[in-house]
């Protein structure tokens, strides 16, 4: 791996998070879709490349304890720390190794599920091929890849607002967020690199430093993707966010890939939707009765069958093209294998071991639908006593004298319905 970078993840640990499009339970639909039939991950030969400190693969691990897991990276320390956060957790269905990829030559079946996520687009052209070639040799005929990357038609528009803020860096800001605070006063109201300002500023100085000003960055176009991933005998499948297959602009790609000799099913039949779950995005129902269908299952899922259940003069095909529009315009989130879990606060709110173990360390809880959530670092402290012991009253309690400002009760009932307690 080139200097600048690998001296980056020596100096600079990267950020604990989980990566939602990373799921297997997630990106297996993009699978399906593309005509692939796969091994369910419940009992699959998983790995992670570049997989920090394990944020990704342990509650995986959890979720399927019969599967085997394996994570690498680069970073000695990150490996120390996701070994660590396993061992507090109770997960042995999962080992980290310290290892580049060039040199990596993993024991055992090949894998189902290989996850390279957010390296791709910051190292060499030589690492980029290597990955590929890896994913080639240790895949499984059943197995698939995820593997993120930038996007060129997206980032063509941040590079120069990049560019500003670097020499605003180097005329004397502080760090990187202080030199877009500054760019985003000196910009025009009307001007469309306002939104660019923002985004970026969102993602917060540890992301930064890794993404948008790391020494390397280097976006693809899709289509120069799936050609150099077919030289080498691997199939594109989609994206794993489906809504991403269509044509526009894109800062980021999270591409599903299979062995190119992988069977090929060329028609999406109504029990390959029987096989999914299905839960709404962001676009409120307003009226479409599937859509309001699946709201009442909120804030789980419902199947294609609890569907037609709800709505018996709906023809089958007409049910199931009305769900595939709903995937590809992003309305509808498709995974397989659902969190089954109350929405309502338990009377002693517990964490499990390893979210229990992330709260006493500062680090983001990973809830049910494997999204990350960071807090201010009192209410870590709160998150902290989790651990079944205190009834709500007593955590009320706890809140109230050491983080006032935290509305307690909405604020648990919040972490309920994202699936956090045990």
């Amino acid at each position: 791996m080139s200097d600048p970078i690998r001296q980056l993840y020596e100096n600079r640990a990267y950020p604990a998070m989980s990566h939602p499009l990373s799921d297997p339970a997630v990106s297996a639909v993009a699978a399906l879709l593309g005509g692939h039939r796969l091994r369910h991950p419940a009992g699959a030969r998983i790995l992670e490349i570049g997989c920090a400190s394990g944020h990704h693969l342990i509650p995986l691990a959890m979720r399927w304890p019969d599967a085997r897991l394996v994570g690498i990276d680069l970073s000695a320390s990150a490996i120390r720390l996701a070994r660590d956060l396993a061992s507090a957790a109770g997960v042995t269905n999962v080992e980290f190794h310290a290892a580049d990829l060039r040199d990596f030559e993993p024991a055992g079946e090949p894998f189902d599920f290989i996850i390279a996520h957010g390296f791709f687009s910051w190292v060499p052209d030589e690492v980029k091929a290597a990955l590929f070639a890896f994913c080639a040799r240790n895949l499984s005929p059943e197995g698939v890849a995820t593997i993120s990357f930038n996007a060129e038609s997206g980032w063509r528009a941040r590079f120069p607002v990049i560019e500003k803020a670097r020499a605003i860096l180097q005329a004397g800001a502080v760090d990187e967020m202080a030199a877009l605070a500054i760019l985003r006063t000196v910009t025009e109201a009307d001007s469309p690199e306002l939104a660019i300002i923002d985004d970026m500023l969102a993602k917060g100085p540890e992301i930064l430093v890794f993404d948008d000003f790391a020494p390397v960055n280097d976006p693809w176009p899709l289509e120069r993707f799936v050609r150099t991933a077919a030289e080498v005998g691997l199939r594109w499948l989609g994206d794993s966010d489906p809504s991403a297959n269509d044509p526009g602009v894109r800062t980021f790609h999270a591409a599903v890939l299979c062995r190119a000799d992988s069977p090929r099913v060329e028609r999406v039949s109504w029990g390959t939707l029987r096989k999914l779950d299905l839960r709404l995005g962001a676009i409120r129902p307003e009226g479409d009765p599937v859509l309001e269908a699946i709201s009442w299952a909120a804030p789980g899922c419902a199947s294609p069958e609890d569907l037609q259940a709800l709505l018996p003069e709906m023809e089958p095909r007409e049910l199931g093209s009305r769900i595939l529009d709903g995937i590809r315009r992003g309305v509808i989130l498709p995974r397989i294998d659902a969190p089954n879990y109350d929405p309502e606060p338990p009377a002693r709110p517990r964490l499990d071991r390893f979210r229990l173990e992330c709260a006493r360390r500062g680090l983001p809880l990973v809830d049910a639908w494997h999204r990350p959530c960071s807090f201010p670092e009192r209410h870590f402290e709160v998150l902290a006593r989790m651990d079944g012991s205190l009834d709500q009253q007593a955590l009320a309690s706890f809140a109230a004298r050491n983080c006032p400002e935290l509305d307690f009760d909405p604020w648990l009932r919040h972490l309920a319905g994202r699936g956090m307690f045990a």
